[in-house]
């Protein structure tokens, strides 16, 4: 019987293919059409109707044959307080999301709207408005399909690829997170909410958009939910007391009476807002979440970042959530995302009515349920690899040897969520695995929403039957694949911007041109219509420089 070829697994004879693509992609970026599919392929398996659990399996299965167990010691999860639970431990190609089940994401950024809105507009962002996770969380990336039954499913896997940013081959390694919750069986916990509003001069152009996603917030609302309305300008005004979800009529009146003009206290409202939730008595069950829409930086009010961030993640403490809408193009984004990395806290860019639509018709359930805190990874790094970055967890700190990643937050989402770990070869000679060889191991461990602790060992070695080497490719599964194209193609925009920052408009473009000619490349086995849309973005962002734009400066704080 022959064994099945690895699943992404490439020899040199094919690569000289890929390299006449690079070529041709890259010449794209010169006025030639991009003729990107924009078919997405998605297979669908059984929703689980088990009890919840974390299951655990060694297996390993390539479009129906077998290759080497995984290996990643799926020990049971010791539960402190809680009844036991298992990871996921499996590693299999196919990772199809069962049908209606939903995904789960990490907190923070979880989109690129505001650098996808200035590239859009003609404009060359600054290369700190890209975000890996806001990429991914854009995104929904398959995990290694498992038997794992729980609200919160974590699986390993990894690639070996090149790497667009220095043309070398990375080992990636792929934390997935996924949950075995059914979208029609979810009914989400009672809320009392906070909305805090922008009404400063500068959002007179964006306050309509601002009406529009609370008419939509305001839909969603249940006869069991509480919500206060807060405007802000160079105060703050509490404009609608807490009322239940069921008065829509008083609801939307106050909605309407919204109208702009002042400065940008952001401090004024925020605070506010903290002190009507702290004000409303706990129920059963209930969570509470502050929600700040605002176009800009403060202007007045404590306007550096340490006094917001203590704030937030004093209340954080206290299991009172944060969610921040930004909203135009002189949104001064770097606030909101320093806040969005505290304990229960996650950020949106609106740029448009259909994304409105996508967050408050669609996300907006999950984004107010978390379903774990403080998920904490220790990896260690095996001799003869080094860490070099962790992509999509901005609180990672660079520079020492093995990874500890510390997530404040994980929230139920549609999407899969990712973290990338890269590992390179440390010392001289070629980077390569042979079967069997260790990547990672380590610990996984998390407070759920009960306050039960959970903790397991992993370790994850190469699996495959032959070598990787220089000259080849290999990925565990389709969502591995996903996750080093799109991390490609952020290399490809944050470059593009650093270097045309330097002055190096050449470059620039070639970096982009290195990023969009690999994604061609694994776009052609993906056939996924949202990495087709990144590779039109590098396009734009490559039209944009060509154009003669300059890297677009910061917005400042205004008042109008």
């Amino acid at each position: 019987m022959n064994t099945p070829r690895p699943h992404g697994f490439r020899v040199a004879p094919l690569l000289s293919l890929c390299a006449m693509l690079l070529a041709s992609s890259a010449g794209l970026l010169h006025g030639q059409s991009d003729r990107s599919n924009d078919t997405t392929r998605r297979q669908l398996r059984d929703a689980a109707s088990a009890p919840a659990s974390l299951e655990s399996s060694g297996s390993a299965n390539i479009r129906g044959g077998r290759i080497a167990p995984a290996s990643m010691d799926g020990n049971m999860m010791k539960s402190v307080g809680g009844s036991p639970a298992r990871f996921n431990g499996s590693m299999q190609v196919q990772a199809p999301a069962p049908l209606g089940q939903l995904g789960a994401t990490i907190g923070g950024a979880k989109d690129i709207g505001y650098a996808r809105q200035l590239i859009n507009g003609g404009l060359v962002p600054r290369f700190v408005d890209f975000s890996p996770e806001g990429l991914y969380g854009e995104h929904d990336i398959p995990t290694p399909q498992s038997d794992c039954d729980a609200p919160l499913c974590l699986s390993l896997g990894y690639g070996y690829a090149p790497t667009t940013d220095n043309s070398s081959n990375a080992i990636f390694v792929h934390l997935g997170m996924s949950s075995n919750i059914a979208a029609d069986q979810f009914k989400r916990s009672a809320l009392d909410l906070a909305v805090v509003i922008d009404r400063s001069g500068s959002m007179s152009g964006n306050i309509e958009s601002v009406k529009t996603a609370l008419r939509k917030l305001l839909d969603k609302l249940t006869p069991d939910d509480r919500i206060a309305l807060i405007g802000f300008d160079n105060g703050a005004s509490l404009l609608l007391a807490p009322t239940s979800g069921s008065d829509k009529a008083a609801i939307l009146a106050a909605i309407e009476e919204i109208h702009t003009g002042g400065g940008t206290n952001i401090e004024g409202g925020i605070r506010l807002g903290y002190d009507q939730l702290a004000a409303m008595p706990s129920r059963d069950g209930a969570m509470k979440r502050l929600m700040l829409f605002t176009d800009q930086q403060p202007n007045s009010g404590a306007t550096d970042p340490e006094s917001f961030v203590g704030l937030v993640r004093e209340y954080g403490a206290r299991k009172i959530g944060l969610s921040l809408f930004g909203i135009g193009f002189e949104f001064g984004q770097d606030l909101a995302y320093t806040l969005s990395q505290v304990r229960g806290a996650n950020f949106f860019f609106l740029d448009s009515p259909e994304r409105i639509a996508s967050v408050f018709d669609k996300e907006f359930d999950y984004l107010v349920t978390p379903l774990a805190y403080d998920l904490t990874v220790r990896i260690a790094t095996p001799t003869g690899l080094k860490l070099t970055a962790v992509y999509g967890l901005p609180t990672w700190k660079e520079g020492s040897r093995d990874a500890v990643l510390e997530i404040p937050t994980v929230f139920l989402s549609s999407n899969r969520g990712a973290i990338i770990l890269r590992y390179e070869k440390d010392g001289d000679g070629p980077l390569a695995l042979a079967p069997g060889d260790r990547i990672a191991g380590g610990t996984i461990g998390y407070t759920d929403i009960a306050g039960r602790t959970y903790a397991d060992q992993r370790d994850l070695r190469h699996a495959g039957p032959a070598r990787l080497a220089p000259g080849t490719q290999f990925y565990t599964h389709d969502g591995m694949r996903m996750a080093v194209a799109l991390t490609n193609i952020y290399f490809g925009l944050r470059d593009g911007c650093t270097l045309l920052t330097e002055g190096k408009r050449k470059e620039a473009l070639d970096a982009i041109a290195r990023a969009k000619g690999v994604a061609n490349i694994e776009n052609i086995a993906l056939q996924d219509s949202g990495l087709a849309n990144e590779i039109r973005l590098l396009d734009k962002l490559a039209q944009n420089i060509e154009a003669g734009q300059a890297v677009r400066r910061p917005a400042q704080p205004t008042d109008k």
